[in-house]
């Protein structure tokens, strides 16, 4: 497939006004995936929700308060500037409307970027992977050039989303190299057992950062030590497993500078009687 020219790159960039697309080692956790998993993995955070006129992320009205955009480094940013004016926000919805607005462009970007980020992991002797929606829940079936998705094109190459777009599972059926796991969200616990039982694991954001055994009866996983979803255990009796996921404080938690705990059921409380820390032992519970 035909691809643009370093030069064209570079041109297109400045005209947009951003310095990349996506890149590898752009969080704490995609740096881990590096070091742990020997493996680097192109991500792609565009301006989530509504944030850029655009609708990213269906399914989002319990969680895009505690969105990930809010925290980390943008969480200061967001605090001192305001979130329109912060200038990774800036940035991501000069993408996210590029998306929307000249696709073929986004697409050749995305390509050149693609391939330069496989070469360099190659180069390294590491594995690549690819995760466009960070901040964002688009199927990869929208990512089009010249007919072809994302998938397509890259069809050597594993693709990997959390979502919670329920028909995401018919892309992940029909495609080896995308694979998904479904994110609660606070008011969805119905549609994530129905996730468990096609044995899709699902990602719950707790409270605390002990990682409990089980939660609602279901297995809990550690999704925390590297961003490589599609590396988690799968369970060997047909049901997923629940992926523990810690919650990060995002710019709104803080109000005249002080962090307010916030009440939602997005984040799993500590006390949580749904959530079980250890088991114990029938003579343990008799005493």
């Amino acid at each position: 497939m035909e691809t643009i020219t370093s030069r064209d790159y570079k041109k297109a960039l400045e005209e947009l006004g951003v310095c990349y697309l996506g890149k590898w080692s752009q969080s704490a956790k995609m740096v881990k995936t590096e070091i742990v998993g020997n493996e680097i993995t192109y991500a792609l955070y565009l301006a989530p929700a509504n944030m850029s006129g655009y609708e990213v992320c269906p399914n989002s009205a319990r969680c895009r308060e505690f969105c990930l955009n809010n925290a980390g480094r943008n969480k200061g940013d967001i605090i001192m500037r305001g979130m329109e004016h912060s200038k990774i926000n800036v940035s991501r919805i000069k993408k996210t409307r590029l998306f929307f607005e000249n696709k073929p462009l986004f697409m050749d970007l995305l390509i050149y970027e693609l391939n330069k980020a496989r070469e360099h992991a190659m180069a390294n002797g590491m594995a690549f992977s690819v995760r466009l929606n960070c901040t964002s829940d688009i199927s990869p079936l929208a990512f089009v050039k010249d007919g072809q998705n994302i998938l397509d094109i890259f069809n050597d190459v594993m693709f990997y989303d959390y979502t919670k777009v329920p028909t995401r599972l018919e892309v992940a059926k029909r495609y080896n190299n995308y694979d998904i796991t479904f994110s609660h969200d606070g008011g969805n616990w119905e549609m994530c057992e129905k996730f468990l039982k096609e044995g899709i694991n699902v990602a719950v954001v707790f409270e605390s950062n002990i990682v409990p055994i089980a939660y609602k009866g279901y297995r809990v996983i550690d999704m925390t030590k590297t961003d490589l979803r599609y590396r988690d255990a799968k369970s060997n009796d047909g049901e997923g497993f629940v992926g523990f996921l810690e919650y990060h404080r995002v710019s709104g938690d803080y109000q005249n500078g002080k962090y307010v705990r916030p009440n939602t059921p997005f984040i799993i409380r500590e006390d949580d009687p749904c959530v079980t820390y250890e088991f114990h032992t029938a003579n343990e519970n008799e005493e």
